[in-house]
């Protein structure tokens, strides 16, 4: 059998929020399963009932009676509005510290890179436990921004620093970075970054055509617990949004109709002993799926049995901003192309 886990939401859409600020234009916040409830992700600028949002801009009153003008920017968050610096210097960003470093922005603090693509470039920046919150650390750091998820620490953390919460996990990229791009003055590196990425999906997509691939179903699992495997759909990290969204595979006919058609489940645990009913062309897992080495239904799948079982790197797939997701993108084609 098989128990279903919803994910926890931010219940807010973005859309209609995002386009509103662009004129032309993975989910929430989640539990903090540090095992990868990503990215296996409301805009940040949002007004209640879902309405159109503005960012305003304005010098600060008080820097500008002392002669020394700041200009700021007025955010409408899930905290309601915050006041931040039009070009803001000091930033702490939680799990999309990806997105920050491909618009050329390296963050003061972060949470954790652990085997990520960015985990080098980001060995010197101080490192802050999402789900074990050090004010004092954070404090330290001197930040005139912070990037949350979690709307239960904007308390703490506004008192340090202006704090945007928002459910940064239902944006796509291309809405995540466009409002990154906004808030930091980076609008048009944002677009750049945009224009690259779609280029490099539709190249990806021509290759996997032409090696007639694009029909194959896809499954992504890991093994998270003994006597079953987690399976993931097209939002929550793990390579789902560029396999499902972006590339146009298919899943198996039960994660369509559980997970991905199924409002606000991002994830099911399946036994064992159903794994046949799950069955696809392709598996992407990341490496405990070796522990199931000897499983004998597990190494009954057709994928397992024909070579097309695709290891992943956990690190890599956990995150899904633009750093990482380029990096999983050359990944995942090049590994069904050969496989």
């Amino acid at each position: 059998m098989k128990t279903v886990i919803k994910k926890i939401i931010i219940s807010i859409t973005v859309m209609t929020m995002i386009f509103g600020l662009t004129a032309c234009g993975s989910r929430g916040f989640t539990s903090g399963d540090s095992s990868g409830e990503s990215a296996g992700t409301s805009p940040a600028i949002s007004q209640a009932d879902n309405e159109q949002a503005a960012i305003s801009e304005s010098p600060d009153k008080e820097s500008e009676a002392t002669g020394d003008t700041e200009a700021v920017q007025t955010i409408t968050t899930l905290k309601g509005d915050v006041t931040i610096p039009v070009e803001p210097k000091r930033i702490i960003v939680a799990f999309f510290q990806g997105d920050f470093l491909a618009l050329g922005i390296k963050p003061v603090g972060t949470t954790f890179n652990d085997d990520a693509i960015f985990q080098e470039e980001l060995g010197d920046v101080t490192v802050i436990d999402a789900w074990g919150l050090d004010p004092e650390l954070v404090m330290s750091l001197k930040p005139d921004l912070i990037i949350w998820n979690n709307p239960d620490e904007y308390e703490t953390l506004s008192k340090i620093a202006p704090t945007l919460i928002m459910d940064y996990y239902s944006m796509d990229y291309t809405q995540r970075l466009t409002f990154f791009g906004q808030i930091t003055g980076k609008e048009e590196k944002a677009q750049e970054l945009i224009n690259a990425f779609t280029d490099k999906v539709a190249e990806s997509k021509k290759k996997l055509s032409e090696a007639e691939k694009l029909d194959k179903t896809v499954i992504l699992l890991e093994n998270q617990q003994a006597g079953s495997l987690r399976a993931f759909g097209n939002d929550y990290g793990r390579g789902g949004e560029l396999i499902y969204n972006e590339l146009g595979f298919h899943a198996p006919e039960r994660i369509m109709t559980e997970v991905i058609n199924t409002e606000e489940v991002s994830f099911i645990d399946i036994s064992y002993e159903v794994l046949g009913e799950y069955s696809a062309d392709y598996i992407f897992s990341d490496e405990n799926i070796k522990e199931l080495s000897d499983n004998q239904v597990f190494n009954t799948l057709s994928a397992v049995k024909e070579g097309r079982l695709i290891e992943t790197n956990s690190g890599m797939f956990w995150f899904s901003d633009i750093t990482s997701m380029n990096a999983q993108l050359e990944f995942i084609v090049d590994n069904i192309l050969n496989h």
